[in-house]
C-alpha cells in the first residue's frame, strides 16, 4: 500500500483500502504518507505493538494529521486486553520526519480497524471497526479489473496472487480465474525483454530527476542573488542540502526570543524536490517552523507563537491577507495551518526542466517579495502583533521591507 514503493500502482491500492475500511475523506494523493509494521506504544511500562500503522499529512509537518491503527488478524485469536490497550494509548513509536513519537491527541483524525476472517469474533473494544479479509479481497479485485497494461505486469501478477491467497483464507468461491493469470504469465515472458527495458528506463529516469533536483537545489540561491538586491537588504536565503528545505525571508522574521537557539520564523519555503519536477511545477508557500523548534522547554498550547499567529490571521486581519491573496491568484489559503498558510505553484516546462525553474522562481519571487507586493506589509503586521502577544516584548531589529531588483 506504501504509495512510495517502486510496484508502479501508486497510491491507487492504499486509496482502495481506505475505502473499504471507512477511511474516504482523507485526500492520500495531495499528502505525505507514512506506513509502519509492528509499532509500539510509546510508554516504558508497556510492551504493545499493533501491526500496522498508516499516518498522514502535510509533509514536513511537525506531526502527521490522520492515522490508521490497524491489528490483523488471520488465525490467531484477539489477545487478552488487546485492543482496549491500543485503544487507551496515548501516543506510538511511530517516526514522521524527524520525529519518532506520534501523539494521538495531536491528530485530527484517528481510526482503529481490526481486521479478520469473516467468521471470527469481532473485537473487544469498540473503538475498532471490524473489517473482513474478504471485503478487502473483493476490493482489491475489483480495482485490478481491466489493468493488465495500465500497472506494470509484474506487479499486477505478484498483487493478483496476494488477492488469490486472501481469497483461500475466507475459503471465498470466487477465485482468480486461471486462464487469464495464465494469458497475464504469457504475457510477461513474451514480453519479458521489453518489460525488463521499461522498467531500467523508469529507474534512469528517478535518478535523473533526482540529479535535477540536486542541481537546481545548488544554483536557486545564486539565481536570486543575481535577479535581487539580497547582498545588504535585510533579506536572507537559507539553503539546505535537502531539497525540501529551501527557504527565503527578511532576516527580522527569524528571532530567538529565548536566546537558546529557539527558532521563531516565517519564511517563504521553496521546495524542489523529485516529486515537484514530476509534477513538472514550482511550490511557493509561506510557513511557520513546528511549535517544538520555538517552544523547545515547555509547550504553551493556545498560546504558542504558531496558535496565536494562525488566529490572527484568520480574525481581524484576515480579510485583508486574503484579498491580497486572491490578488496574487495563490492555489491554496490555509491561514490556520501554520506548515502551509498558503500556496502557489507554477508550471514548468517539462522540455526544459532547468531554465524554466529559474525563470519561474524569480517571477514568484518578484510577486511575493519584490515591492509590488502588499502582502509583506500585512505578514509583517500579524509577526509582530503575535510575538508582542506571546512574549511580551517586540521582535529584535526593524523590518527591512520588500526586496529590491537589481538595475
Amino acid at each position: 500500500m506504501d504509495p512510495y514503493k517502486p510496484h508502479g500502482f501508486g497510491d491507487t491500492l492504499l486509496n482502495a483500502f481506505l475505502e473499504v475500511v471507512g477511511d474516504t475523506g482523507l485526500n492520500v494523493a495531495a499528502q505525505h504518507v507514512e506506513i509502519e509494521e509492528e509499532v509500539h506504544i510509546a510508554d516504558d511500562s508497556s510492551d504493545g505493538r499493533i501491526d500496522l500503522v498508516i499516518c498522514g499529512g502535510q509533509a514536513l509537518n511537525d506531526h502527521p494529521d490522520w492515522a490508521v491503527f490497524l491489528e490483523l488478524k488471520v488465525g490467531a485469536d484477539e489477545n487478552e486486553n488487546q485492543t482496549p490497550t491500543y485503544a487507551a494509548a496515548d501516543s506510538w513509536q511511530f517516526t514522521w520526519f524527524d520525529t519518532t513519537e506520534t501523539a494521538v491527541d495531536e491528530l485530527d483524525k484517528a481510526s482503529y480497524v481490526y481486521v479478520k476472517k469473516a467468521a471470527a469474533d469481532p473485537p473487544e473494544d469498540d473503538k475498532f471497526h471490524p473489517v473482513d479479509w474478504a471485503a478487502i479481497a473483493e476490493t482489491f479485485e475489483h480495482r485490478l479489473e481491466g489493468s493488465l497494461f495500465q500497472y506494470p505486469n509484474r506487479s499486477v501478477i505478484q498483487f493478483t496472487d496476494f488477492i488469490q491467497s486472501l481469497q483461500e483464507t475466507e475459503n471465498m468461491d470466487s477465485p482468480v480465474e486461471e486462464d487469464e493469470l495464465t494469458e497475464r504469465l504469457k504475457l510477461y515472458f513474451e514480453y519479458d525483454d521489453v518489460i525488463q527495458q521499461v522498467e531500467q528506463a523508469h529507474r534512469q529516469f528517478e535518478n535523473d530527476f533526482d540529479d535535477v533536483s540536486d542541481y537546481l537545489t545548488a544554483r536557486w540561491a545564486d539565481e536570486i542573488r543575481d535577479r535581487f538586491d539580497v547582498a545588504g537588504s535585510g533579506w536572507k536565503i537559507r539553503s539546505n542540502d535537502s531539497p525540501k528545505w529551501q527557504e527565503l525571508m527578511p532576516e527580522y522574521w527569524d528571532q530567538d526570543p529565548f536566546g537558546r537557539d529557539s527558532t521563531i520564523a516565517l519564511y517563504f519555503r521553496i521546495p524542489i524536490t523529485a516529486e515537484h519536477l514530476r509534477n513538472q511545477e514550482l511550490s511557493f508557500r509561506l510557513r511557520l517552523p513546528p511549535q517544538r523548534k520555538v517552544h523547545k522547554q515547555t509547550f504553551e498550547g493556545d498560546r504558542s507563537f504558531n496558535a496565536v499567529f494562525t488566529e490572527k490571521c484568520r480574525g481581524e486581519d484576515g480579510e485583508e491577507i486574503r484579498a491580497e491573496l486572491k490578488k496574487l491568484d495563490v492555489d491554496e489559503i490555509k491561514l490556520g495551518r501554520a506548515s502551509a498558510l498558503f500556496t502557489k505553484s507554477y508550471d514548468l516546462d517539462p522540455e526544459n526542466l532547468v531554465s524554466s525553474y529559474f525563470t519561474q522562481v524569480t517571477i514568484a519571487v518578484n510577486e511575493f517579495c519584490s515591492e509590488n507586493s502588499q502582502l509583506l506589509t500585512l505578514m509583517n503586521s500579524v509577526f509582530e502583533a503575535s510575538y508582542k502577544d506571546v512574549f511580551d516584548e517586540s521582535p529584535t531589529g526593524e523590518f527591512s521591507g520588500p526586496l529590491s531588483t537589481r538595475e
